[in-house]
């Protein structure tokens, strides 16, 4: 058998033992089933393009390695995605209106601060700092005495829900 070989029965075993906790970590950090489940597959997927050797000792701690590295570099991206969008939003927001788009843009500004009004207590006093008093994740952090990570999450949710929303009722 050759070397190759024994490298794919290898990895095939590990991916029957281990796939379901690699979805699992990788679906504990973000909300979306479908990207968790790519994601999962990245991680084979790199796995088996990885030239250096894997031994039982080493596979678990690459495997949650490649997976953290992985669900980072995701979550920047969203989070980057999301800033764009953000920024048109608040752009179209200043942008010069007519008479029935200065409706419309009302109105859709009223329909977002309902439903902020509907956020738990801290997510919304995050979301307000962040979206309308224009606080970076550090600054609100550091004035509400939270973890970076917490305002982070808090504020990920507040968006989540926020667009969920507006995307129901418009």
């Amino acid at each position: 058998m050759e070397n190759s070989d024994i490298r794919n029965n290898f990895l095939t075993r590990s991916y029957e033992t281990y796939h379901r906790r690699v979805l699992g970590f990788i679906s504990s950090r973000i909300n979306s089933k479908e990207d968790a489940e790519n994601l999962a597959q990245d991680v084979w997927l790199r796995l088996l393009e990885y030239d250096k050797p894997i031994s039982e000792d080493s596979l678990l701690s690459l495997l949650y390695t490649v997976a953290y590295n992985l669900v980072n570099d995701y979550l920047r991206r969203l989070y980057r995605s999301r800033a764009a969008v953000d920024e048109l939003y608040v752009s179209a927001c200043e942008a010069d209106f007519s008479g029935e788009s200065a409706i419309v843009a009302r109105d859709i500004e009223r329909l977002e601060k309902n439903r902020v009004e509907c956020l738990p207590p801290q997510r919304r006093i995050i979301y307000i700092m962040s979206r309308y008093d224009d606080k970076s994740v550090d600054d609100i952090a550091n004035e509400l005495s939270l973890s970076f990570r917490t305002v982070e999450n808090h504020l990920r949710m507040g968006r989540r829900d926020v667009r969920n929303y507006m995307a129901e009722a418009i």
